[in-house]
């Protein structure tokens, strides 16, 4: 059987005459136009915003509108929302290409009768076949998609989604549109197959490609022209009814989504912008109180927020019933932002919402448009701590790290004490070395933080390791008060250290303070420092992978369960090193629920470690929970404040479970398996 390719092809219009399509054209046109109004508006409110930082490279930007806002990136992380989600998005962008690509056909025929006898008609043939299989299969996709959509708002009704009646009315529109155009195209298809309307009717073969309306066409058998042009009218307003809506809804992120993602500046997770001195001297104000004090992309994401409510399901903040909530934060600012209300955000963000913060990151983490609640947060802290609004334990934490250059507020002659008895030397006793180890506040003051420190070093010397320490001369990083909002005495400790770094021009430096890490590596950028900066747990596993450490069978003495801190696995992406450290002990390794880059806060990031709270307050016990769930018989942290918090928490559960860092465990292994090894020495 011979096809006749140029039949294989639809109309466009049936019983519209010239005048009625123009009318139509002009109602489409009107309702995008709301939509182009809105964004203007929009743009305006954004555009009042700062200058936005440093652009990110085009190959970047990219991969970014690709990845994260049409390829969906983050969705897959929600079982039920991917179900959705994909198809409906996928869906909608597939019809909106395939309902242009038939506005360019027409336009194109139309077009080509004032140049040729004949106009051009493209909308046929294996294109044409392909086309309407595609979207007959991709309609099939958003009408699934709503139904779950459906179903998930007035069925299953989670409490951290945003139910918004527009949103709803958008939804059930754009399913009525869907199911309405599948019984259009079947009565097109009738109208078609009958003589008395065509002359010669469509052969079938032109026909069964739209498979969805060929297999409802018997069912509007005997349909007229007239009919069938005012049920086209009724879907042609539905479609222009949605699309004036659109913009009002929650819906508009598909169309925010890639545009934000595209232009997001070079801005770092939990980095926000350095307090500029110059501007605090002229203006005389110090971080964010006023809406248009934020970037204009900061102000863009705000209206990109789809209230999904994923930030708020994995804050540790809200979890424990503190008054935080960071869906609430970007809905009070954007809110803030479109009211003209904005130019005192005091009276929009309370204080005890921002301090409640963690900077864990994991909101940002998870939302699937990219807004940066941690950055939001921490530009606003830095206006609260100036005006003097941090008391009590935290404020007293600034002064001692003020007044003596770490929160334990302990003098600098102590900062070696930890080394008695370990020959560790210094970097004017080894001024060749190799690796620079930054020990960190903790590591040089707290009792346990010491200990770690000592495990540590042994496991250096017998790694035969070329390394040394500051000694004296190290300071405070200037994370905790970076994380406070006292911006200004972070700067002035980094320059301090930026300096004595540059002096001694390490090759390497190894840490085992995630936040130390962080902050050097990534935050003393900003200072003109760049540093080869490393987790400790990384450079044990290239000194395993080396040979020089000893890699142990395994043993069946309980499982280890690890606890992934939020700066090192999260923020730095640094998941598989301590792991790896931990299987060269020969033990068994067992994961918690939340693990990664989703694991939960121990609590201690933000400058919480210095605030008062009540156990149940404290995210740590959710995570002791979580912890112990797993039947692990020994907790492993990489980070001196999960050793803290999980500690602390971990003792009103189970104080038969110790937790020790991994260079504990990995000592304590070594030593035990060593001949005529009596016990563990690492606690010296």
């Amino acid at each position: 059987m011979s096809w006749d390719w140029d039949l294989i092809t639809r109309h466009t219009y049936i019983g519209i005459t010239p005048l009625w399509k123009a009318v139509f054209y002009g109602i489409i046109l009107s309702s995008l136009g709301v939509g182009v109004v809105w964004y203007w508006k929009r743009l305006q409110l954004w555009r009042q915003g700062q200058p936005d930082g440093e652009p990110l490279p085009m190959r970047i930007r990219l991969q970014n509108m690709l990845g994260y806002a049409l390829g969906q990136k983050k969705v897959p992380r929600h079982r039920f929302a991917t179900l959705f989600h994909l198809p409906l998005y996928a869906g909608f962008v597939m019809l909106l290409i395939g309902t242009t690509l038939l506005a360019i056909a027409e336009w194109t025929e139309i077009g080509s009768h004032i140049f040729l006898k004949e106009g051009i008609w493209f909308h046929k043939g294996l294109y044409y076949i392909l086309y309407e299989v595609t979207l007959d299969l991709f309609g099939l996709g958003v009408i699934f998609g709503c139904i779950l959509a459906l179903w998930r708002r007035h069925v299953q009704k989670p409490a951290s989604v945003s139910l918004e009646r527009l949103d709803g009315i958008a939804v059930w529109l754009l399913l009525l549109i869907c199911l309405n155009g599948y019984a259009l195209e079947s009565a097109r298809i009738a109208i078609e197959r009958n003589p008395e309307f065509m002359n010669p009717p469509r052969p079938q073969y032109a026909q069964v490609w739209s498979f969805v309306g060929y297999t409802f066409a018997p069912l509007f058998e005997g349909i007229s022209v007239n009919g069938y042009r005012l049920w086209w009218w009724f879907h042609a307003l539905t479609i222009a009814s949605w699309f004036a809506l659109l913009p009002f809804t929650r819906l508009r992120h598909w169309f925010l989504a890639p545009i934000v993602a595209y232009y997001k500046p070079n801005y770092l997770p939990n980095v926000p912008s350095i307090e500029s001195l110059e501007r605090v001297e002229q203006t005389g104000r110090i971080g964010v109180n006023s809406i248009r004090e934020f970037s204009r992309w900061h102000l863009m994401s705000l209206d990109a927020c789809m209230g999904c409510g994923r930030c708020e399901r994995v804050c540790p903040a809200y979890a424990t019933g503190k008054p935080l909530n960071p869906k609430r934060i970007v809905e009070k600012l954007r809110d803030a932002m479109a009211n003209g209300k904005g130019d005192d955000l005091t009276q929009v963000i309370s204080d005890e919402e921002l301090f409640a913060c963690t900077t864990c990151g994991a909101c940002n983490n998870e939302c699937p448009v990219l807004i940066e609640h941690p950055t939001l947060i921490m530009e606003m802290r830095r206006h609260r701590v100036a005006e003097g609004n941090l008391r009590g334990t935290a404020a007293g934490t600034l002064q001692r790290t003020m007044t003596q250059s770490n929160p334990w507020g302990l003098p600098l002659a102590e900062r070696t004490k930890w080394t008695q008895g370990l020959n560790v030397p210094t970097v004017r006793d080894n001024p060749n070395f190799e690796v620079l180890f930054w020990v960190g506040c903790a590591g040089a003051y707290d009792g346990r933080g010491q200990q770690v420190a000592r495990a540590f070093v042994k496991l250096l010397q017998r790694a035969g390791v070329n390394f040394a320490i500051l000694g004296p001369e190290e300071r405070c990083t200037g994370d905790t008060p970076r994380r406070l909002g006292e911006d200004l005495l972070f700067q002035e400790l980094a320059m301090q250290n930026v300096e004595t770094l540059k002096a001694v021009n390490p090759r390497r430096i190894v840490t085992m303070c995630p936040h130390c890490l962080h902050t050097i590596k990534n935050e003393y950028r900003k200072f003109g420092a760049s540093f080869e900066v490393v987790h400790h747990t990384q450079l044990l596993a290239e000194l395993i992978q080396q040979g020089r450490l000893p890699k142990l069978p395994p043993k069946a003495n309980g499982a280890i369960v690890y606890h992934d801190p939020c700066y090192l696995a999260r923020v730095n992406k640094i998941h598989d090193a301590p792991r790896e450290v931990l299987g060269a002990t020969g033990a068994t390794l067992a994961e918690p629920a939340r693990s990664r880059d989703r694991t939960f806060c121990c609590g201690a990031g933000g400058g919480r470690m210095w605030m008062d709270e009540l156990p149940h307050e404290r995210p740590g016990v959710i995570r002791a929970e979580e912890l112990l769930k797993t039947g692990a018989r020994t907790v492993a942290v990489g980070c001196p404040f999960c050793m803290i918090m999980v500690s602390d928490s971990i003792k009103t559960k189970d104080d038969t479970v110790p937790v020790k860092d991994i260079a504990e465990i990995l000592l304590e292994h070594i030593e035990a398996s060593e001949p005529h090894s009596v016990s563990s020495s690492y606690q010296a």
